[in-house]
């Protein structure tokens, strides 16, 4: 069976996922996941989150998709190592080594490469099943079932897993794909982030690559401060290029008959009963299809008002999050320090482009 794999932003939000249906939930760590800290859990709250999880019949996966240097696998193996003693049933990962580590300790938990891989061909997907994977995020950049059934394919040949956002944004050429956010590294912002256990953690605010929320600049090329940043050409690809939110809702009976692994949403930081709704509206549409009678329309209906609210929280957030870089920009003089070559990036967005 399919899984449904929902978001546990808080504790909340995971007592609210399984409640409404969700067949696995996932949770970031304090400081080793692509989210705000606000967004995370403790490992006290891990736990917990392992437990409710159990007791209701689904299970908990934890991201540990940022960025994680060798120098950092002691820590990481310790947290991995609570969590397995715990019954923790999966890992969502982006390092390769890091992957390798926690799947040599423990090669009976599954291993998510995370949708940050950006794994859109067979090279990647090899990359990832040789690193402990057992399934992957197909990338966020591939927009049709075709291209999507097509991948799915390959993932059967290579032996591996595929799982797919059904409820995410696209990001310029893919969640993971994309280095836009290095424009704005002079005004990036260090963030100590402390768990329960005494360990602690700096997350880099602006790089998701580093735990930090990404200021999403390429939806800032309308703001004065933000596009004066970017290129001419990079300005041009943005105007014609959109790191759209999206869903999948109307291809989910034939991408269960695919055979998908999982089907995630993203979300963990939107209110919970958001989720709720969007666990509960999935849940309903993936049962109607086991038992051959989906209602798309009515999956549509119950989701549409859903659909607005969430619009409407992500565009503030956006406006929240460029006039938070506005301020780091005016603070810093507009200082760079950065030593981005834009000629380079231009090329390789354009690449990007082709691929997609």
């Amino acid at each position: 069976m399919t899984e449904l794999l929902s978001p546990g932003g808080s504790v909340e939000m995971v007592r609210a996922a399984l409640a409404a249906g969700a067949s696995s939930v996932y949770v970031g760590p304090r400081g080793w996941s692509r989210r705000e800290a606000a967004y995370e859990l403790s490992q006290d709250e891990v736990l917990e989150a392992i437990e409710r999880a159990h007791d209701a019949g689904a299970r908990l996966r934890v991201a540990l998709n940022t960025d994680i240097d060798p120098a950092d696998h002691g820590e990481l193996m310790r947290k991995v190592e609570r969590f397995a003693a715990a019954g923790i049933d999966g890992f969502i990962m982006k390092s390769p080594d890091a992957m390798r580590e926690v799947h040599a300790r423990f090669p009976e938990i599954t291993i998510h490469a995370s949708v940050a891989c950006n794994i859109r061909d067979r090279l990647s997907m090899e990359r990832a099943k040789a690193a402990g994977a057992t399934q992957f995020v197909a990338s966020t950049a591939l927009s049709s079932f075709e291209r999507i059934a097509a991948l799915k394919q390959v993932a059967d040949e290579v032996g591996i897993g595929v799982e797919l956002l059904i409820h995410s944004n696209r990001c310029i050429t893919g969640v993971g794909g994309c280095r836009l956010y290095e424009y704005f590294a002079p005004y990036f912002e260090e963030q100590v982030v402390h768990d329960t256990d005494g360990s602690c953690r700096v997350k880099l605010v602006g790089n998701p690559d580093k735990g930090g929320v990404c200021y999403r600049p390429c939806l800032g090329n309308h703001v004065p401060e933000i596009a004066s940043r970017f290129p001419a050409k990079v300005l041009t690809y943005l105007e014609r290029s959109n790191n759209e939110i999206y869903h999948l809702l109307e291809d989910v009976p034939h991408y269960i008959a695919l055979g998908v692994t999982t089907l995630k949403i993203q979300g963990r930081e939107y209110p919970a009963p958001l989720i709720a709704e969007l666990t509960k509206t999935y849940r309903r549409l993936m049962d109607q299809t086991r038992d051959g009678v989906a209602d798309i329309a009515g999956a549509r209906a119950a989701l549409d008002p859903v659909l607005a609210a969430r619009d409407d929280y992500r565009s503030a957030k956006t406006r929240a999050l460029h006039g938070r870089l506005a301020a780091r920009m005016a603070e810093a003089g507009h200082r760079d320090t950065t030593d981005w070559d834009p000629n380079a990036e231009e090329a390789r967005l354009l690449r990007a482009e082709r691929a997609v």
